[in-house]
């Protein structure tokens, strides 16, 4: 697994699990009064309220992504907390945790020795450049609802569940990938909240599969530690720049 393809996918992830405090602003609906009915502006605003209601709390996730790549963990948006573990499936493992703007990444297995022996590597994301795939901006939450709220041909297919396409150079799982429409399900819970979002990359690169987002166990409380600072060391200059810092 290269540097670039492990730095993609902490960016899905940190911008998936909602790290950032979002603002309190209701995301307008996806398209515009002319260009979709009023059935489908409609499906977009609720979905948009859905994302927007999971990125103001805290809860679990699990995700899946092609190659077997699994992760679960947890996050607190208003405290800005996240505590996330990356199965890569024949690497190793890689550890996230976030407490406010401190990031803090382990690798093990295979990969540990390209990044700090396995340490527990430590940066600070506000000092991080707007280009960076850690930048505050790229893992703000919101990065996800601007997804939603900008999708087309929303519809909903169920009592909860939505279908619609979303602009894969929006997306921060697709870096890389030509212009066009992704498909997408989402689907809300009885709670009002996303619950599950499956993104079907699929159809712009063939053999990129599907990433699959599930969130439960909404307002539970997340507790976030950081690790020792015995085991903790500076993230080292190269592995910064493969991120896009200085």
């Amino acid at each position: 697994m290269s540097m670039g393809r492990l730095a993609v996918t902490g960016a899905a992830l940190l911008a998936l699990a909602g790290l950032s405090a979002c603002d309190d602003k209701e995301p307008a609906a996806a398209g515009t009064p002319e260009a979709t009915s009023a059935a489908s502006a409609a499906a977009a605003k609720e979905l948009a309220a859905a994302a927007t209601k999971l990125t103001a709390s805290s809860g679990k996730l699990d995700l899946t992504m092609t190659g077997g790549v699994t992760g679960t963990g947890a996050f607190d948006t208003k405290h800005k907390l996240l505590d996330l573990k990356l199965d890569l499936t024949g690497f190793g493992d890689v550890n996230v945790r976030a407490i406010g703007d401190d990031l803090y990444v382990k690798v093990s297995g295979s990969l540990a020795k390209s990044f700090a022996g396995g340490d527990w590597m430590h940066l600070d994301a506000a000092k991080m450049p707007a280009g960076s795939t850690l930048s505050p901006a790229k893992i703000d939450p919101r990065i996800a609802v601007q997804v939603l709220t900008e999708a087309t041909g929303v519809r909903k297919t169920g009592d909860r569940t939505y279908t619609g396409t979303v602009d894969s150079e929006k997306l921060p799982l697709t870096g890389g990938f030509a212009a066009a429409d992704v498909p997408f399900t989402a689907e809300v819970a009885p709670g009002g909240y996303l619950s599950k979002l499956t993104l079907d990359s699929e159809a712009v690169v063939p053999g990129s599969g599907k990433t699959v987002t599930s969130y439960s166990e909404i307002g539970a409380k997340v507790d976030v530690k950081a690790p020792a600072k015995s085991q903790t060391v500076e993230m080292p200059a190269t592995t910064l720049q493969a991120l896009g810092g200085q």
